[in-house]
């Protein structure tokens, strides 16, 4: 990330760098004008669903940006990784992207039913399962439950039909990479930010691609090691 810079801005410089992909969060407003955005909630508290999309941009300011915007900034010019934050919607934006001629380049991450129902309806697309979501206040019989499903994700990558992985790094030397090297699995790994867990991460050759939100910095790792 640069700081000062709005969403748009940096996007924009990410692409000038040299990246392989651009990764942005895509989520519905309460008017379903399709956004990027990471976070469920705003700073204030809000779900964005409970927001108007005018709302929502006084609320964000410069953070603010729609999907197509995103679309306008990118596509054609870079690989695409859209992380789907929710179902229902997936053929709503492979059709965006299809429309910009950009689906060569569109990769897609998400949970397991919403990977599901792209590998169905678009089999061509390549989509990842995502390992290491967020689980604060899940009873601990639960989070044991949902760790070990992604330590193991046998069944759950057999069931959605998933072409990779996309694990969190703290999971990520948790079975998940030995599993992946096993079974000639793509594995990413996100978000990683610390130079150290960068430098390693680049260098592993179960890896294939890392996100980060220092870009510079993973390519000059990567340009060095080359």
């Amino acid at each position: 990330m640069v700081s000062g810079q709005s969403a748009a801005q940096r996007y924009e410089h990410a692409i000038r760098l040299g990246v392989d992909y651009v990764e942005f969060d895509v989520r519905k407003t309460k008017d379903l004008v399709s956004v990027v955005w990471h976070d469920d909630y705003t700073v204030s508290g809000r779900l964005i669903n409970q927001f108007s999309y005018g709302d929502l941009t006084e609320e964000l300011g410069a953070e603010a940006l729609t999907f197509d915007e995103m679309l306008d900034i990118a596509a054609g010019k870079v690989g695409l990784h859209l992380d789907l934050k929710e179902g229902g919607y997936e053929a709503e934006v492979v059709s965006r992207v299809r429309a910009r001629g950009a689906l060569d380049g569109l990769v897609i991450t998400s949970g397991d039913e919403v990977v599901l129902a792209i590998k169905q309806q678009f089999p061509e697309i390549r989509a990842g399962l995502s390992l290491g979501d967020e689980l604060a206040g899940a009873p601990p019989w639960v989070k044991l439950r949902a760790r070990l499903s992604e330590a193991f994700p046998h069944v759950r990558l057999q069931h959605c039909k998933a072409d990779f992985v996309a694990v969190h790094q703290q999971l990520a030397d948790f079975n998940v990479l030995r599993y992946c090297e096993r079974h000639a699995l793509p594995a990413w790994v996100w978000t990683v930010d610390e130079e150290p867990a960068l430098q390693r991460f680049i260098a592993d050759p179960r890896v294939t691609t890392v996100i980060t939100n220092r870009p510079e910095l993973a390519l000059q790792i990567r340009k060095a090691r080359s």
